[in-house]
């Protein structure tokens, strides 16, 4: 990505494989976490998915994230490929748990109560 080229899902398993990893680590060990990641694909929640598991889906229309992608300083996501994700994308679904947090509209405290609602807390 650096180069300015997109991840093949091939790229992506290794990844993906690290991050499940890493939380199941944090589950065995009983401590809370959060990791960030794109996981823009079903089968890639699927891949992360866990008892406990809570998705955030950072949403917003194409011209939102490019906005805020395009002032972003020294970082490796071009904004030439907000495109690929953006055509990749598979919004989570009912059966997914996940909270929607509209980039323009996120309110820190309202989204903390929806996460903590969705563990059941």
């Amino acid at each position: 990505m650096a180069a300015g080229h997109p991840l093949t899902d091939e790229d992506r398993w290794p990844w993906l494989d690290t991050i499940a990893a890493w939380i199941d680590e944090r589950v065995a060990a009983g401590e809370p976490a959060v990791v960030t990641c794109s996981a823009l694909k079903k089968i890639y929640r699927d891949k992360l998915r866990r008892q406990g598991v809570v998705f955030v889906y950072m949403q917003g229309t194409f011209d939102e994230v490019m906005e805020r992608l395009s002032h972003r300083q020294g970082h490796f996501m071009k904004p030439s490929m907000l495109q690929s994700q953006s055509d990749i994308l598979e919004e989570p679904g009912d059966g997914e748990i996940h909270v929607n947090v509209h980039i323009g509209q996120a309110d820190p405290e309202h989204e903390a109560v929806a996460v903590a609602g969705a563990l059941g807390l």
